[in-house]
């Protein structure tokens, strides 16, 4: 079966759904005008997609931090760079989760935008038009972020040690 490209249009913008083989194998954001995303994702339910994704594409740190994240952020909850690396087992190494997320195949089902600093700015995302569609996800989302892209610490979440143990030993 050849790669597919299904394309989901809105008023304000599109999302492409990338398939090859009948697994996903990437996700593309293009739009978002006017900052806000709400009518880009009413009505598309995002975990459904999480079973057809092509893991094979990434590498097993990769995976690692993805389904972690996956597993254990839910809507409205914000993570540390730091706080993933030592979730999957590797505390010191933020560097190379912020990396894993810059390059997430499938941003929205792996929610990426999830993911902030710890001094209390969001941080970059490399999907639709940037830090404006991380902001834009997080207040789609109920979280406060102000125009400085600065979010509010008390949505902020620590992965509780027995997750991370089953999720390290499961996946190695």
């Amino acid at each position: 079966m050849p790669t597919q490209t299904v394309i989901l249009e809105r008023p304000r913008g599109r999302i492409s759904k990338i398939v090859d083989g009948g697994k996903l194998i990437g996700i593309r954001i293009d739009g978002d005008e006017g900052g806000y995303l709400d009518d880009l994702l009413d009505g598309i339910d995002w975990s459904d997609l999480v079973a057809g994704i092509e893991w094979g594409t990434v590498t097993h740190f990769r995976r690692l931090v993805f389904e972690m994240l996956l597993e254990n952020v839910p809507r409205g909850r914000l993570i540390t760079y730091g706080e993933l690396a030592s979730a999957v087992g590797s505390p010191g190494s933020a560097r190379a989760v912020g990396s894993a997320l810059s390059s997430n195949p499938w941003p929205l089902v792996i929610p990426c935008h999830r993911v902030v600093r710890s001094d209390g700015h969001i941080g970059p995302y490399s999907a639709g038009l940037g830090i404006s569609t991380k902001r834009s996800l997080l207040i789609s989302e109920g979280l406060e972020v102000d125009s400085e892209f600065r979010f509010d610490q008390k949505n902020l979440m620590k992965i509780a040690r027995e997750a991370r143990d089953a999720t390290i030993q499961t996946k190695m």
